[in-house]
């Protein structure tokens, strides 16, 4: 009989912890909405940001804490932005301090998985841009060492037995240059985390021609008055090349041909691929005059190129076909809203 009520009584107690952890991870969440929501539209005080910044991080660290908290849907917050691996093995909160000298800080909060211990860390990332201004897409960094982006997007790769966890991100630079981020991330057995990785095939990619052979993370800068599209998409890409074919001259002059029957004719051979892939609208300056001059940047109407998984590397496309249909949400979300950001 002891046994037996025993029985009844450790499922009801599973039950009630359970439902305990889900309220208290909703109180955090709720107290994350709260901060956050006041920090981009109820105060004006650089000090009072800071302030606020700070409670922001501390509600995440207790968040991250609690059991299960991996499991446990963010999709309401907005002013954070909250991404997770498919693999759930690593989860960023990342946010954005505007400050009244129109200086941009970012924040972050990473919880990353410990598989030598078998249980989750997490730890705020440290914004160090201002230390590596010019030489970034070479640098590799770490978590007291980060350049700072708001992260919208994560993808999970593997090569091997190792994982990556490609990002995506916007990061504000001053009143008229604004920039997007690709930063490759991996983890460590003890969760430690890595920013950059040299894992981009990049070669003809006229944007980063300087730096394509050691690129660890690509930074493209561009004016603030427009909006550069980058997300992973399903879409097509179709491959030209051409084989030049010679006719066997003297079989030629037989059958009674020209001489011209002999040249090289050019065959072209199409091959179509359709797969998931970083898709980009293409960067110029308004005009060559303005090379380098990032102010001066805009997308390309209707010229798209992609980076595309293949032979563990992310692989560079020019010109890819970008016409499949985008999913209703999908279309809404193309325009990334950059709203919390008071215009300046």
């Amino acid at each position: 009989m002891k046994k037996y009520i025993l029985l009844l009584i450790i499922p009801f107690f599973f039950v009630q912890s359970k439902a305990q952890n889900t309220t208290l991870l909703e109180s955090y969440k709720d107290s994350i909405l709260h901060y956050s929501s006041e920090l981009i539209y109820k105060t004006n005080s650089d000090n009072r940001k800071q302030e606020l910044s700070d409670k922001l991080s501390n509600y995440i660290l207790r968040f991250a804490k609690q059991e299960n908290s991996i499991d446990f849907d963010l999709s309401s917050l907005k002013i954070v932005k909250v991404i997770t691996s498919d693999d759930k093995k690593l989860r960023l909160f990342t946010w954005v301090v505007p400050f009244s000298d129109k200086a941009f800080v970012y924040k972050g909060i990473a919880q990353s998985y410990n598989s030598s211990k078998k249980q989750y860390g997490s730890s705020k990332l440290i914004d160090q841009t201002d230390k590596f201004w010019y030489s970034v897409q070479n640098k590799t960094l770490n978590i007291k060492r980060w350049y700072g982006s708001y992260y919208y997007k994560i993808i999970t790769t593997k090569r091997g037995k190792k994982t990556f966890y490609t990002v995506i991100g916007w990061k504000g630079i001053s009143k008229t240059i604004q920039s997007k981020v690709i930063e490759i991330i991996t983890l460590r057995n003890n969760g430690g985390i890595t920013f950059g990785y040299n894992l981009f095939s990049i070669k003809g990619y006229e944007y980063f021609a300087k730096n394509r052979r050691s690129s660890k993370r690509l930074v493209f800068k561009f004016s603030s008055q427009s909006n550069m599209y980058i997300d992973y998409d399903y879409q097509t890409i179709i491959i030209k090349t051409k084989k030049g074919k010679k006719n066997n001259s003297s079989r030629s002059s037989q059958s009674g041909f020209s001489a011209q029957s002999g040249n090289k004719k050019e065959k072209v051979k199409i091959k179509t691929i359709k797969d998931n892939m970083i898709v980009l609208d293409r960067l110029v300056p308004t005009s060559p005059q303005m090379l380098e001059f990032y102010d001066f940047y805009y997308p390309e109407s209707n010229i798209f190129d992609a980076l595309r998984w293949e032979n563990n590397v992310w692989k560079y496309y020019p010109d890819i076909d970008a016409r499949n249909k985008e999913p209703e949400e999908k279309k809404n979300n193309r325009k990334i809203q950059y709203d919390l950001i008071p215009k300046q």
